[in-house]
């Protein structure tokens, strides 16, 4: 007999706020949490992005010791981590701790760290970069600069915070990432190794490095416009607004949870993946909906990321299945990266336990006739479909179901 899988808790740290209640308001309402670039990253192209304010991840940690090791993708996981498990009540109700596991996305983590650089500054001379000096400046390093940059920390991080001795995975394979850690969470579930996990994705990129590698898989909007620089499915789109943020979901197998009696979002029904050779999102959308056939999804949660040709290409592929209604995050927090398939698969969850449908802001004129939701859209949904694409690889999808 297949586990039915739950999601009992949701943490969001977004450009939109910190927590579900400030994400599920301000996106239901049409809010955007994008904002003007610092020059440094403006320098690199991105006038416009999705950056996390005011945020310092410290305070959620139950070890004050592990604020050593924190760069900002961490610190926004222990944020999105401790978020979900106090929604789910993992802390009044724990799970057998061998039962609990942990599977992340998370983003390449940028090496060139504040320390660093400082040091390289110190070394530079008119001749160039003075060896000699940048070995004595480099003795004023982190000590703890290595454990930084490894991005296993993170998912660490969350096994010792949350008293999780279950299996511990970190992904790191592009902007599907972020679904894929849900969807090995899912399989762990089902195959009965645990009854419960934490998992989801984290991508915090907003640095020169960071935005000049993403530019070059998504070109990135020249509008310095927060409200009309990220424009999915529009006729004029022009590019991608780079976002930074974590989400993390608790995912539960339905006699756990029904043991601690917590409340659960939704159903996870299945989730799919498909290379570009097998169609991308179309294929993905369709092995996800193999174990519901017969009835397309009432919402569909889109990449969405505003490039000409990628929106062009899912929009293709949603028509195929024809949707009640089509939204998209991005205008409101931008491109997440490795999180925005765990961003969008938060708002699923949302979307069948408040039965409304959020707004995909800044879309005027759309490109191809799709029942995008314009407006506020209230009504009773029974599933949703969200997907996260990796541009020229990877498509995943995931089905959510009201329970």
């Amino acid at each position: 007999m297949r586990r039915r899988a739950l999601v009992t808790g949701l943490g969001v740290v977004s450009a939109l706020g910190v927590g579900i209640d400030v994400f599920w308001r301000r996106l239901s309402r049409g809010d955007t949490g994008l904002s003007p670039a610092a020059p440094e990253l403006a320098a690199q192209g991105a006038r416009v992005v999705g950056a996390v304010q005011g945020f310092s991840g410290a305070q959620h940690l139950r070890n004050e010791r592990h604020a050593r090791i924190l760069n900002r993708s961490f610190e926004l996981l222990v944020g999105a981590a401790a978020l979900a498990a106090a929604d789910a009540s993992l802390p009044s109700m724990p799970v057998t701790p061998h039962r609990l596991g942990v599977s992340i996305g998370i983003g390449p983590i940028d090496q060139f760290t504040d320390d660093l650089l400082l040091a390289a500054r110190k070394a530079h001379t008119s001749a160039g970069l003075d060896l000699r000096r940048f070995v004595e400046a480099a003795a004023s390093l982190h000590p703890l600069r290595r454990l930084r940059l490894l991005p296993n920390i993170g998912a660490a991080l969350l096994s010792i915070e949350h008293n999780a001795m279950g299996p511990g995975l970190t992904l790191v394979s592009g902007h599907a990432t972020g679904l894929q850690a849900v969807a090995e969470g899912l399989a762990m579930i089902r195959d009965g190794r645990i009854d419960a996990v934490l998992c989801g994705g984290v991508d915090a990129r907003l640095t020169p490095t960071g935005l000049r590698l993403f530019g070059q898989l998504c070109p990135l909007s020249p509008s310095a416009d927060p409200h009309r620089a990220c424009r999915p499915f529009d006729r004029d789109r022009d590019g991608a607004v780079a976002g930074e943020g974590a989400a993390v979901l608790v995912l539960e197998a339905e006699e756990s949870a029904r043991a601690r009696a917590v409340e659960p979002y939704a159903e996870l029904l299945h989730c799919a993946s498909a290379g570009p050779t097998e169609g991308g999102s179309a294929e993905s959308m369709r092995r996800a909906m193999q174990i519901a056939p017969g009835r397309p999804p009432d919402v569909i949660v889109a990449h969405g990321e505003g490039g000409i040709q990628s929106d062009r290409l899912e929009g293709a592929a949603i028509d195929l299945i024809s949707p009640r209604c089509v939204t998209s995050l991005q205008p409101a927090i931008g491109h997440t990266m490795n999180a925005c398939g765990a961003m969008n698969l938060s708002a699923g969850c949302l979307i069948l336990a408040d039965d409304r449908v959020p707004p995909m802001r800044s879309l005027e004129s759309a490109e191809m006739t799709l029942p995008f939701a314009q407006h506020e859209i209230h009504g009773s949904f029974d599933s949703v479909l969200v997907n996260a694409i990796e541009p020229h690889n990877v498509a995943s999808s995931a089905l959510l179901v009201r329970v």
